[in-house]
């Protein structure tokens, strides 16, 4: 083991100093008052305080607002948004390439193809759906995967690649929507947009369950991602099996993306951004994974609060906040990117 490679591992494991503990409870600090804030603001403006006495009341009307309409969407956003993030740098740290989140390479797009394929053939109650988006985002993932095999510089071959499937599973979704019954095209393209609208307990408990549970099993698998940073040579030294683990976190991060896909449609922006921006709290290790989480749950909650209240009587859905945020980081990252090559 030479002098970089020791380098690069005490570099991975060097503990969160001061100031990246002082970061990370601030950014912890604007999620929470971001949450209180998705509490707080709608048609019927809520003091803060106001809103924590109700999650403790047992009746009125007050509580009805703050616990049985807004707090489950609340809640979607502040995990359906970290479960964006963490999906996001598990598939950046793969493909070493910081375009590689599931939205640019085809996943997000493939989940939605998956639940299209169910709610157009009359299978279209909720758990038949997400499941038909978790497969479709594993289907959409292997045939990534297929394509991609052979020599060259894997990160870039898969956005191209990505971005190729992406464009394709677009024009079938098309076709499928012109080709289904009225009522379910209008569902479908309205769920298209992706929107919270419509998330309350019924449809967050169990989801948010099982991205908790896929969470936890991510943060138990860190050392994986931790080797996938060290490169393949140095990760399979370190004892390390790298076909499996790739294999396991891309599983985990499928099913994150397909989940969230299945609930609220497709979501942009999200798994791209928060990883980098996370980027800027914690460089990696666990405390990365912490701070990613945090970020995507934080831009989430924001960007619906953004699209509730930015045109007076006019809710926008998320997905279409994010969409305009993503193009404009998207865009950012391209001529990044290019600069450094070039």
């Amino acid at each position: 083991m030479n002098a970089s490679t020791r380098a690069d591992i005490r570099r991975a494991r060097r503990p969160l100093g001061r100031r990246g503990w002082w970061a990370m409870s601030s950014l912890a600090a604007v999620m929470l008052l971001s949450f209180l804030a998705s509490l707080s603001i709608g048609d019927t403006v809520i003091p803060p305080l106001r809103v924590i006495e109700a999650l403790f009341e047992t009746d009125g009307g007050i509580r009805m607002v703050v616990v049985d309409w807004r707090l489950p969407r609340a809640l979607a956003a502040v995990f359906f948004g970290a479960a964006l993030a963490l999906s996001g740098t598990v598939f950046q740290t793969i493909t070493r390439n910081p375009l590689g989140s599931p939205d640019v390479i085809g996943l997000t797009t493939g989940a939605y193809t998956g639940a299209l394929i169910v709610m157009t053939t009359g299978g279209g109650s909720g758990l038949a759906v997400a499941i038909g988006a978790v497969l479709g985002g594993f289907a959409t993932a292997a045939l990534v995967a297929l394509l991609i095999a052979g020599r060259g510089a894997l990160g870039y071959r898969i956005v191209i690649v990505g971005i190729g499937v992406s464009a394709v599973l677009a024009a079938v979704n098309a076709w499928m929507l012109l080709r289904a019954r009225r009522e379910v095209a209008i569902s479908a393209a309205i769920w298209d947009a992706g929107s919270l609208n419509g998330v309350g307990w019924a449809q967050a408990l169990l989801p948010i369950g099982v991205v908790t549970a896929l969470m936890v099993v991510l943060w138990f698998s860190r050392r994986g991602l931790w080797l996938i940073e060290l490169g393949d040579d140095i990760g399979t030294s370190l004892g390390g099996r790298m076909g499996l683990t790739k294999t396991g976190l891309v599983a985990i991060a499928v099913g994150l993306i397909g989940v969230v896909t299945a609930v609220i449609g497709p979501i942009a922006f999200i798994a791209l951004a928060a990883p980098h921006l996370a980027k800027l709290i914690v460089k990696n290790g666990p405390a990365h994974l912490i701070a990613t989480a945090l970020m995507g749950a934080t831009l989430l909650s924001l960007a619906d609060i953004i699209g509730q209240n930015a045109v007076p009587k006019h809710a926008l859905p998320v997905g279409v906040v994010t969409l305009v945020l993503g193009g404009l980081y998207l865009m950012f990252l391209v001529v990044r990117t290019a600069r450094r090559r070039f």
